[in-house]
């Protein structure tokens, strides 16, 4: 196994783990996630072009003479190539470094779809190149043989499937911990979507012009935004932890 294959498969063990930490906030805090996403997204930009030979090779032949499985990948990478870019665009607006004045529960929505999405279409890569991981895998990790002439072809053979279906079996179960926690994030932002439409429905006829935060029942709002999800403001806080941002509470 050559030096390139190697360090290919640790930039893709690295980009892996960094896009699977990037589902569990709790753990990263909001700067730490948002810092891992630009090192992925630049990590993932040195993989295609470290690719790209490969890239305008299957471009240009796409509708040719090639074959289905080379195609497959190609889609694959293609959809990888779009949510990345979705997510690393999306999660820039509504980040704490921009903290623009734009309406963020859209945008948001489409940054947790889009990375739920990505990470199926990874899954399904990574079960396809199973034998590639596998073989590497054991190159790297594998004792040095002595008398490589007195081994058995099974013990040649530097893939071993079971050994392999653990560590995919490893990698299914975190990835469904964060699709969990994403699928979870995400229903809370809907959540909080449609109380707040609720909300000014209920309130849009008591509101005064002179101030559109107080309402009749003594309701003081004191930031609209009712983001449900910390990254969309620095001002960000949930001292009861109810999901919500407490600047967009009743006081």
């Amino acid at each position: 196994m050559n030096n390139r294959q190697k360090q290919r498969w640790w930039l893709a063990l690295v980009l892996f783990s960094g896009f699977l930490l990037e589902f569990f906030l709790d753990v990263t805090g909001v700067e730490l996630h948002q810092w891992i996403g630009i090192f992925g997204g630049g990590l993932a930009l040195y993989h295609l072009l470290n690719h790209w030979d490969w890239v305008e090779a299957v471009t240009q032949r796409f509708f040719g003479r090639t074959t289905g499985k080379t195609r497959l990948y190609y889609v694959l990478d293609a959809a990888l190539f779009l949510g990345f870019s979705i997510m690393i665009s999306t999660g820039l607006l509504i980040s704490t470094w921009l903290n623009l004045a734009i309406t963020g529960s859209a945008l948001l929505s489409i940054h947790i779809s889009s990375s739920i999405l990505t990470l199926l279409v990874t899954l399904v890569k990574l079960a396809l190149h199973w034998k590639w991981l596998g073989a590497t895998t054991r190159s790297i990790f594998a004792q040095p043989q002595a008398t490589p002439s007195l081994l058995t072809p099974s013990q040649v053979d530097p893939l071993n499937r079971r050994e392999f279906m653990k560590v995919m079996g490893v990698v299914s179960l975190t990835s469904l911990i964060a699709l969990t926690s994403a699928s979870r994030s995400l229903n809370l932002l809907e959540d909080d979507t449609k109380t707040t439409e609720e909300t000014a429905n209920t309130t849009s006829t008591s509101l005064s012009s002179s101030d559109s935060n107080s309402s009749t029942s003594g309701c003081s709002i004191r930031c609209g935004k009712r983001c449900s999800y910390p990254g969309h403001c620095r001002k960000y806080t949930d001292t009861n932890n109810n999901g919500r941002c407490d600047l967009g509470e009743c006081v």
